[in-house]
């Protein structure tokens, strides 16, 4: 009853640029504190007691977090996906996210799960769930091309982790749900599907206390209905709990304890005979409504629960809601006994669909590998360029089949590259070229590669880190936007006839230099970053070196402010964007304010700089007013449209 069970009144945990961009909050180690994941802006710890972010972290521009960022409490780190297939594991010490490990996969992942007592899950697109340790380059397929997941979540049933998934089939609108089981040696996954005349389903989540774990799931109709997912497939049934009043849309659903859930968007009619819509907690044992409390309207569908609170964001800020109830039980509901019998018998076996082709991953190598590795990595085995090569070709070959992965984490790897770019008799590109193409170069070593290939001048060589290395430091990005500025034009002219058909087979615009030198530096301005590491890594630059760069971002800002739109480029344009060269600008200024302000050489520029943003300021103005003269033409020249009125109606139509 609503005396055992209640909502206080909500509080503004934090402010939103953007209700949108917040995807989901996570638990943290501490129970007070919450971790907040938004897809461009970030991830955040905040206390929830004080309303104060305690750490946060940002990603590099042209990135986003594609699920929400969970913690891991066994190791004090946090797991974030970002694009959909690059996982990164970082402690919260660490101030950049980049420190961390890095792992890329090609199966695109929907979402990282945490779960307590164990380690996070990743479950991919196709329906495959595994352990973060366990992570595969490709993951088998386990659910239909057909079928989309539109929910899942991850439990521990008797230190067994249990991922449940729902999935809706593309064409018939049909629900299936699946239960996966990882153990230690492989994952066992049956599914079944949901049968029901109540509609399409619009909400579900799953429920776990002590050996049962439950879906509730809520549709159309209204109908909230729960499944046993620990019972036998064949003999599961999809009771209903109750019938719930909800509006059409704006309904989410967050499980609330072990046996009540939360629902957002509710009817509720109060004493005066109107009807608010809010948040209900209901008593999926005994089908009641425990608590009730109306939500502001401009509320957003989306629910999150952690320990005591409940987090919703209503316009441009996260309200969050204390509640408290008890233990479902029928004295709770009734009054009438003094005990409720707790079921205590332990989950049965599920029987399934057994992977017995998982390739466990190789804990050392063998000793046809270790002796090719020592070849190339001691320098007295191979101490000429020839002899080198002939090593290596031997090694990449028993390499082929190897788990790209694996071999750029191991040791041996990390060996090899540090001699490729330690080496002072030889300088072996072909190889470093070979390593970074095929992805068995760890990120890690990025500052090591960019400093030899740096020294060396070698033109080719950076061009192919730029093509194949996706998170390239701030550091290194600097490094070589200072020698592309320091060398002649004459001297990318010795770019090899290979590379120079590749550049001019792929980029068909005319540049606006029409120079191999700003092909080279475009590709600097189209990388991804962070602005508070770039910005401190531009400070490094030499001021003659700022006034060439800020002069050829005049060039390229006068250009494309009368030639190009301001959406930021695809992966395959090799011309940077209007909004790139603006923020490229604005990093530069800030690194140099003083010498620029101070400086006779930058004043010119300076004025430049100022004409060109305001003519640019005055050009969306105008804009701007067009856009109200359209909406409203578009208003009055709309088409009428086609309405359902029944078999038979007469319409009529004024033309003017």
């Amino acid at each position: 009853m609503l005396s055992h069970t209640g909502i206080s009144d909500p509080f503004v945990l934090c402010s939103l640029s953007n209700s949108s961009d917040l995807i989901g909050i996570e638990a943290h180690k501490d129970t007070c504190n919450a971790v907040l994941s938004f897809r461009s802006r970030g991830v955040s710890i905040y206390k929830i007691d004080d309303q104060k972010p305690l750490q946060s972290w940002s990603l590099r521009r042209g990135r986003q977090f594609t699920c929400p960022v969970v913690f891991n409490r066994q190791t004090e780190e946090l797991c974030a996906v970002v694009n959909k297939q690059v996982v990164y594991v970082w402690h919260q010490d660490e101030i950049d996210i980049q420190n961390g490990r890095k792992i890329t996969v090609q199966q695109p992942i929907f979402q990282v799960l945490s779960i307590p007592g164990q380690e996070p899950v990743v479950v991919y697109s196709n329906g495959r769930a595994e352990s973060l340790s366990n992570i595969t380059e490709k993951p088998q397929q386990l659910i239909g091309e057909d079928e989309d997941i539109i929910y899942c979540s991850g439990n521990s049933i008797a230190d067994r982790t249990y991922v449940t998934t729902v999935l809706r089939h593309k064409v018939h609108n049909t629900v299936h749900v699946g239960l996966q089981c990882l153990c230690k040696s492989a994952s066992d996954y049956s599914r079944t599907k949901l049968n029901t005349d109540s509609g399409p389903l619009l909400v579900c989540c799953t429920l776990c206390q002590g050996s049962e774990l439950k879906l509730v799931t809520l549709w159309s109709d209204g109908s909230l209905c729960s499944m046993d997912l620990m019972s036998a497939f064949p003999l599961k049934t999809h009771r209903v709990v109750q019938h719930v009043q909800i509006i059409s849309h704006n309904i989410a659903i967050a499980p609330v304890g072990g046996a009540h859930i939360a629902i957002l968007g509710t009817k509720f009619q109060t004493t005066d005979g109107n009807e608010n819509v809010g948040i209900g907690i209901w008593d999926m044992k005994f089908g009641t409504l425990q608590a009730w409390r109306p939500v502001a309207e401009d509320y957003q569908p989306q629910l999150y629960c952690i320990d005591k609170y409940i987090f919703l964001p209503c316009g441009k800020t996260l309200h969050a809601f204390g509640y408290e109830h008890q233990e479902s039980s029928l004295v709770a509901v009734l009054g009438r006994c003094a005990t409720v019998s707790q079921a205590t018998s332990q989950p049965p076996v599920i029987k399934g669909m057994w992977d017995t082709d998982r390739i466990p991953k190789p804990d050392i190598l063998d000793q046809k590998l270790s002796k090719l590795f020592n070849a190339v990595t001691e320098s007295k085995k191979t101490p000429t360029l020839e002899s080198f090569s002939s090593a290596f070709d031997e090694l990449m070959n028993a390499l082929h089949d190897q788990d790209p992965l694996l071999t750029a984490s191991s040791d041996h790897m990390q060996q090899l590259t540090n001699r490729c770019c330690s080496e002072k008799r030889f300088w072996p590109r072909e190889q470093l070229m070979l390593l970074i193409k095929r992805g068995i170069l760890s990120t890690s070593l990025c500052n090591s590669l960019f400093t030899a290939a740096v020294a060396h001048q070698d033109l080719v060589l950076l061009h192919c880190c730029f093509l194949n290395i996706s998170d390239i430091p701030e550091k290194c990005l600097v490094w070589c936007l200072q020698l592309y500025l320091r060398l002649q034009e004459e001297d990318f002219e010795d770019v090899s006839t290979v590379l120079r058909q590749q550049l001019e087979n792929g980029n068909t615009a005319q540049e606006f230099r029409n120079s191999w030198k700003t092909h080279f530096i475009n590709q600097i301005l189209n990388c991804s970053y962070n602005d508070v590491f770039l910005l401190e890594c531009l400070r490094i630059m030499q001021f003659e070196q700022v006034l060439v760069f800020l002069r050829f971002l005049l060039d390229g800002l006068s250009l494309r402010a009368a030639t190009e739109d301001t959406h930021k480029p695809t992966l395959k344009q090799q011309q940077p964007s209007l909004l790139q060269f603006v923020d490229w600008t604005s990093l530069l200024i800030d690194a140099h304010f003083t010498q620029l302000v101070l400086s006779p050489d930058a004043r010119e520029m300076l004025v430049e700089l100022h004409q060109i943003v305001e003519t640019q300021v005055q050009f969306y103005v105008e804009l701007v007013s067009l856009e109200g003269i359209l909406t409203q033409l578009k208003q009055k020249c709309a088409l009428p449209q086609k309405q359902c009125v029944g078999l038979y109606s007469i319409e009529t139509l004024h033309v003017y």
